[in-house]
């Protein structure tokens, strides 16, 4: 039996995630309360938050959000787990911005990807001056407040998380910060009219030779999923050195408890980069874009409906859904994020 149809190595996961629940003395996982259908409905809808101004001082700042929930055909009731942020006007500065793309994974990650949703962009603005006076450090410490503020709810982390890719403008500085494998991408036009794809983030794989060495000196072992030999048993993932738990594909996420006890962290990775009159927009996406799309492809998507931004956030997820369909019976959910910086010329 394949890797992918090994039910009873399954099964044998999930009895050990069990067992490790009741030996950690939690019982059945008890998330915050169950939403009702409404509710349920509504957090469909609402899975982008904006906040503040969207004109603030300098002008009208164009974005446009658009996403996607995934299909697997033997879930007729999946939830869409990633959530979009779009925050202006933080600190009352009319040039400090922040944009965030979350993508939950396990049982509760819709809860994680929710409460990053609606505690990040305080969790930046409460820098205070640190924000400006030392940017990367202020990021990381704001992230660290908001993972401490997760462990006080109610929500079940140990086998559920989120990724967190999000980017703060301050003037024309923008520093992107990175947990996971969301992907921020910039799109710079050269003098001759060409384009360019600048990743302004790195995937956080466990395969990474940094990321696997902090693992493997964790106690965890970093593997495929177990399978035959020879056969192609998809990407590394992240294991408990005696228990096939909890399979993590990333290195780094907010919540995954269980995870973070061999190596997994949140703690994010910062690339600082100065705008450009040449910058032309921002891409923020969940994986989902990115596990058929290259950088490049999707600037190119964009590019096309440049001068209609909600319509070319429309395209990238049609076109990344497409490729998804071709490549698999499932389709993850698909959330894009795009900020125009300049006119294109």
């Amino acid at each position: 039996m394949g890797c992918n149809q090994s039910s009873a190595r399954a099964n044998k996961a999930e009895e050990a995630e069990a067992r490790l629940r009741r030996q950690a003395g939690e019982g059945p996982p008890m998330p915050v309360a169950p939403l009702s259908a409404e509710a349920e409905a509504a957090a469909e809808a609402e899975i982008v938050r904006v906040a503040g101004s969207i004109a603030p001082g300098a002008g009208v700042v164009q974005h446009a959000f658009k996403s996607r929930k995934g299909r697997v055909p033997y879930n007729a009731h999946k939830l869409n787990q990633d959530r979009g942020l779009l925050a202006y006007g933080l600190q009352n500065d009319p040039s400090l911005s922040l944009w965030a793309v979350m993508d939950g994974h396990g049982e509760y990650g819709h809860f994680v990807s929710s409460f990053l949703q609606e505690h990040l962009s305080a969790s930046v603005a409460g820098m205070g001056g640190d924000l400006k006076a030392a940017p990367e450090k202020a990021l990381t410490e704001c992230m660290r407040r908001a993972c401490d503020e997760l462990v006080e709810t109610n929500i079940n982390v140990s086998f559920s998380g989120s990724t967190c890719c999000y980017a703060v403008k301050m003037g024309d500085m923008l520093y992107t910060c990175n947990i996971g494998d969301s992907r921020a991408v910039l799109c710079r036009q050269a003098d001759n009219g060409d384009l360019q794809a600048v990743g302004l983030s790195i995937d956080q794989k466990p395969e990474n030779a940094k990321e696997k060495a902090r693992i493997l000196k964790a106690g965890g072992r970093v593997e495929p999923l177990p399978g035959p030999p020879g056969e192609d048993c998809g990407p590394p993932r992240v294991w408990l050195a005696e228990v096939d738990v909890p399979g993590l594909a990333i290195s780094r996420t907010v919540g995954d408890e269980v995870a973070q006890t061999v190596g997994v962290i949140s703690v994010p990775e910062i690339i600082p980069h100065s705008v450009q009159s040449n910058d032309i927009f921002l891409i923020l996406a969940s994986d989902g874009v990115w596990e058929f799309l290259s950088n490049e492809q999707a600037v190119s998507v964009v590019w096309k409906y440049k001068h209609d931004l909600q319509t070319a956030a429309d395209e990238l997820v049609n076109e990344a859904a497409k490729q998804w369909r071709k490549e698999e019976e499932v389709q993850d959910d698909i959330t894009v994020i795009i900020v125009l910086l300049n006119q294109p010329k």
